[in-house]
């Protein structure tokens, strides 16, 4: 397996995560009908979940830097 296969996969499973942490705190608000203690918490969530979205964007877009060259 080459090195551009590895860093996509690596990509998609970082955004995937990122998407999955998302997903994750939606459910957590709508089971607990947005209680504030549950939203404290979830701050937490939206912050990973993003970072982990934009370093699997990265993580792709320097992917195709690298197959270009």
């Amino acid at each position: 397996m080459d090195l551009g296969t590895r860093y996509r996969i690596v990509g998609i499973e970082v955004v995937g995560l990122g998407v999955f942490l998302l997903l994750i705190l939606m459910l957590q608000l709508l089971e607990s009908n947005w209680n504030h203690s549950v939203e404290a918490f979830d701050y937490v969530y939206a912050i990973i979940g993003i970072t982990l979205i934009l370093v699997g964007l990265e993580i792709l877009s320097l992917n195709k830097l690298l197959l270009a060259q």
